[in-house]
């Protein structure tokens, strides 16, 4: 199975620590926005009998529900829980105020609990004043988060586009985003985030899992638009942050608009298809163990079946057809007959990636560019990216790009040696433990002054 950077799933729709300030735009037609969603506020793994907790967080959902450490959850309002999806789909349909009834086993006894649920905290910040907001999208609306440092006024402003992962927006504060976040408030920066298709508060749109890689595009199209109507901004100086997948979305997003600048980490620039394969050739030995020659014979096994997914657009359905193929589209691209999930989004997303020409929507971006790569990044794992990033964009505008590599630095902004060392941390989730590396910030916050 491919490793992706938004593999991250510690998962389980835990708490949100963090607005100084809610705001919401009047209705349209006289509609009304629903209830923020639920804080469930536990934390768990799957199992077998369904998700198992390990432990509860107070004032939350499960708290109230009087659910302990030890109880396995077998169902949510009658949906079945026994996969983080399946869990993830019955719990995010939940709202503040909803009746909630969970069926779970405690010492090997079955029972059932009955509660409204609780509210999911707003965000607070010593450095930002927040605020929540709504934006229209398709035939629904999108959640926005938006930080600006805190009392300050006439603020440059920078939209972050997150990797490819169907994560809330909600958790950031916690993870490397927030991290990195904090550091460009502190210098002055606002920060606009909107929610992908289907998740968080947002409503009426497309299940992210099932949204494909333009409706992603079109959403970070419309959280750019929104960033330029915010009072406070400075409309000269809108920036546009690209982590990981986030950093193909980037130029689609920048040849639209005209920002001051770009700024893209760990993304890739080569077709998806062809990139996939130097990534298994790190990955496999790396985080399977594999030797070397097993490795190239997967290698040329996976080569053909991506050829006729990526290049003659066969589904996994047709693909999972070939008994030559089977077991290889079951295990690597997740296959399930009657599901279109593939390495968590839609199999149509990666096919979509993967026939973007990303020298063609470089070549229309016309501003600085600042590329950063990470020497001990296993995920993005090769300098092929950056340098090609960097000369496609200077070909066209001169002197436009700049790359800069950090040594010590890892795919999750974090301080790794090496490789090896990588994997265990992000095993271990040492960025959350003080291990954020900070050259990122430092070397962002630069390049971004010297362009306001």
């Amino acid at each position: 199975m491919v490793r992706l950077a938004w593999t991250l799933a510690l998962i389980l729709i835990t708490a949100i620590t963090t607005v100084l300030r809610a705001q919401s735009p009047v209705p349209v037609a006289g509609e009304t926005f629903p209830e923020r969603k639920a804080f469930i506020g536990f934390l768990g793994k799957p199992t077998e009998k369904g998700i198992s907790i390990d432990s509860v967080l107070p004032n939350s959902t499960a708290s109230k529900l009087k659910l302990k450490k030890g109880d396995v959850i077998q169902s949510i309002n009658g949906n079945a829980t026994s996969t983080l999806e399946l869990y993830a789909a019955a719990a995010s349909a939940i709202r503040a105020n909803d009746k909630i009834t969970a069926q779970y086993t405690r010492n090997g006894k079955t029972a059932t609990a009955t509660t409204k649920a609780v509210v999911k905290p707003l965000e607070t910040s010593v450095v930002a004043d927040i605020m929540y907001d709504w934006v229209r999208f398709r035939n629904g609306y999108l959640r926005t988060i938006t930080r600006k440092p805190k009392g300050k006024e006439n603020v440059p402003c920078i939209l972050l586009i997150p990797g490819y992962g169907c994560g809330s927006i909600e958790n950031y504060s916690k993870s490397y985003n927030g991290k990195l976040m904090d550091e460009w408030l502190k210098n002055g920066f606002a920060v606009v985030t909107i929610e992908k298709s289907g998740l968080g508060d947002s409503f009426g749109c497309e299940a992210c899992a099932e949204a494909d890689l333009l409706t992603d595009i079109e959403s970070f199209d419309a959280g750019y638009s929104y960033m330029e109507r915010l009072s406070f901004v400075d409309k000269a100086n809108l920036f546009i942050w690209g982590h990981s997948m986030g950093g193909t979305i980037a130029p689609e997003v920048a040849k639209k608009h005209h920002p001051k600048g770009v700024m893209v980490f760990g993304s890739v620039f080569r077709p998806w298809s062809e990139f996939l394969l130097e990534m298994h050739r790190v990955q496999k030995p790396l985080l399977e163990n594999l030797t070397y020659q097993q490795t190239e014979d997967f290698t040329r096994k996976i080569q053909k079946i991506y050829y006729e997914f990526f290049v003659l657009k066969k589904s996994p359905a047709t693909l999972s057809e070939n008994p030559e193929y089977n077991a290889l589209v079951v295990s690597e691209l997740n296959y399930k007959p009657g599901s279109t999930n593939m390495w968590g989004r839609s199999w149509k997303f990666w096919q979509q990636l993967d026939t973007l020409d990303l020298a063609k929507s470089w070549q229309e971006v016309n501003c600085p560019v600042l590329i950063l790569h990470g020497g001990t990044d296993y995920e993005q794992c090769s300098l092929v990216e950056p340098m090609l990033t960097q000369k496609t964009i200077n070909e066209k505008h001169p002197n436009t790009a700049t790359w800069i590599t950090i040594p010590d630095l890892d795919h999750f902004m974090m301080k790794s040696k090496d490789w090896p060392e990588a994997v265990k941390n992000f095993n271990e989730q040492q960025y959350a433990k003080g291990n954020f590396n900070e050259k990122i910030a430092q070397e962002t916050v630069k390049w971004l002054q010297s362009k306001v």
